[in-house]
């Protein structure tokens, strides 16, 4: 007997069914975030912004508040200023709580900020006003007793002068002295000496002129004059002059006499 050829099996594609249902999916996907998109409210996005912006500048102001407190325990001589600071910040904080309070009320849902703000032991601080105020009456009362002993005396002592002599290697510089005390500088040039703080010497301009002016001549040099309490003075100084490439020495000087530069004028 002959066998039975197998019949192929009919096999149906449904490609063309997922397709359709995919782009149909797509198409749905972006129809939800157009409409989302244009639901979205973005005067409430802008005011958030804002009211973060002012969080962050009453987070500036507590810093600020802390910081002058550690100033206030560390820098008692400058309570008063301190004292003034702290209320410019306060004042400066309650600003920026009217600016939220106004900016709240412009929002539907106010978001609540914590501006715990740390409290300041206002008895300790007047107990130190307090004796800043003795101190500064005793210190008046002995200047006062010491006025009057000199009133007392026919002539009052004079003071000793230290006298800048000559000398040394260098006699065919021309050189500009600079004394060094605890606190500032003393530049000796023109009519009448001029004072630099210690702090300001990078920045101050007659003493960086003074160093332009002995960097571009050959002949020229500065002598700082050193007193005996005066080292960190003449170390800032002389780095200063070294980064400006001015040419520089140094004379010790014993006491805190008044310097005569009289043999250097002549």
């Amino acid at each position: 007997m002959a066998k039975r050829r197998n019949k192929p099996k009919t096999t149906i594609s449904l490609f063309p069914f997922l397709s359709i249902l995919a782009c149909v999916i797509g198409v749905l996907t972006l129809m939800i975030t157009a409409m989302a998109l244009g639901q979205m409210d973005t005067d409430s996005f802008a005011s958030i912004f804002e009211f973060e912006q002012v969080r962050s500048k009453i987070e500036q102001a507590k810093e600020l508040i802390r910081k002058l407190q550690a100033e206030i325990a560390k820098q008692s001589g400058h309570a008063d200023a301190t004292q003034q600071e702290l209320a410019d910040a306060r004042l400066q904080l309650d600003q920026l709580l009217l600016e939220r309070e106004n900016l709240q009320k412009t929002r539907n849902d106010p978001v609540e900020v914590d501006l715990a703000i740390p409290q300041v032991d206002a008895a300790a601080h007047e107990q130190r006003l307090a004796q800043m105020r003795e101190e500064i009456t005793e210190q008046t009362k002995t200047k006062e007793e010491l006025l009057a002993e000199l009133k007392k005396r026919d002539k009052p002592p004079e003071e000793a002068q230290v006298i800048i002599q000559p000398g040394g290697s260098g006699s065919d510089l021309k050189p500009t002295f600079v004394e060094c005390t605890a606190s500032d500088v003393v530049i000796y040039q023109g009519a009448e000496p001029e004072r630099v703080r210690r702090a300001d010497l990078a920045g101050d301009e007659k003493f960086l002129g003074l160093l332009r002016r002995v960097a571009a001549q050959p002949d020229a040099t500065i002598i700082f004059l050193v007193r005996d309490d005066a080292l960190g003075t003449y170390y800032a100084a002389r780095d200063v002059a070294q980064a400006h490439f001015a040419r520089n020495g140094k004379l010790p000087v014993i006491g805190h006499g008044k310097i005569d530069l009289s043999l250097f004028q002549k």
